[in-house]
């Protein structure tokens, strides 16, 4: 089994050392895990309200901490990855600087709109002063726009809107349907995101239904915790895994030196 998307405290709002990370995969039995901390925003001339990702001068050491880690896992395969938030009009400096970096994969996602960090707890009652349809409509149309810059690999936390609860009064389905199609057009993989079952929605992201939909038209899946606490590698796992196969899927996909390939769930 495996877990793509661990944090480290470099990005202000994570606990535990890499291996304390390691440690916990050790113990739950996962065969593959993948650092996939956030990239700083200030390499993207972008200044959040809240420090939500590493400072610049970090990610070089970053990047040194997880391969050394590598070096001294004998157990477990480690990967390099690294999420990335994806802000319009940031798409050619975020292609310059992943020429130079050897990352196993690159996790695109959203956490703003506009200037509200959506996914903040700080921010959460923002909600209730906003039009939830427009919330929706203004994240999915950023989120085919991700898949379009073909500069990641898959999307993290594909529906992440959801996180506070909020729905959308006219409905998913188009939004599903728009999506699965954007996936399948610009071949982006996705992963089923455990971290949702510990937020307010208590659902993985992405919904059922997304995930059957994906299925149905073959898109890839991974698989990731979001841990932001090594306690947390490997949350949920056994009802993620259930949830995968009772949408059909058999396997799960795994990257190296940002080439896709398959492991059987």
């Amino acid at each position: 089994m495996i877990d793509y998307h661990l944090h480290t405290p470099r990005c202000c709002h994570a606990q535990g050392t890499p291996h304390e990370y390691l440690a916990e995969a050790e113990r739950k039995g996962l065969t593959e895990i993948g650092f996939s901390d956030h990239f700083p925003l200030g390499l993207l001339d972008y200044k959040p309200r809240s420090q939500v990702t590493m400072e610049p001068e970090e990610l070089d050491l970053y990047i040194r901490d997880i391969n050394d880690l590598k070096k001294s896992s004998a157990k477990v395969k480690i990967k390099l990855g690294i999420e990335i938030d994806y802000i319009p009009g940031t798409e050619d400096k975020v292609k310059a600087l992943l020429d130079k970096y050897n990352f196993d994969y690159v996790i695109g996602s959203i956490h703003f709109l506009g200037d509200w960090d959506f996914t903040h707890p700080v921010y959460a009652d923002t909600y209730k002063d906003r039009d939830i349809d427009e919330i929706y409509r203004k994240y999915f149309d950023l989120l085919r726009k991700l898949c379009r810059s073909k500069l990641f690999d898959l999307v993290g936390h594909i529906d992440v809107v959801k996180k506070f609860g909020y729905r959308p009064e006219n409905g998913l389905e188009q939004h599903w349907q728009e999506t699965v199609q954007i996936l399948k057009e610009t071949d982006t993989s996705f992963e089923l995101n455990t971290a949702g079952k510990d937020a307010p929605v208590g659902d993985f992201y992405p919904d059922r239904r997304l995930l059957e939909l994906a299925s149905a038209a073959g898109i890839p899946v991974t698989l990731g915790s979001d841990a932001h606490s090594p306690d947390q590698v490997g949350r949920f796992f056994p009802d993620a895994m259930e949830r995968l196969r009772s949408a059909g899927y058999r396997e799960l996909a795994v990257f190296e030196n940002r080439v896709k390939s398959s492991c059987p769930i």
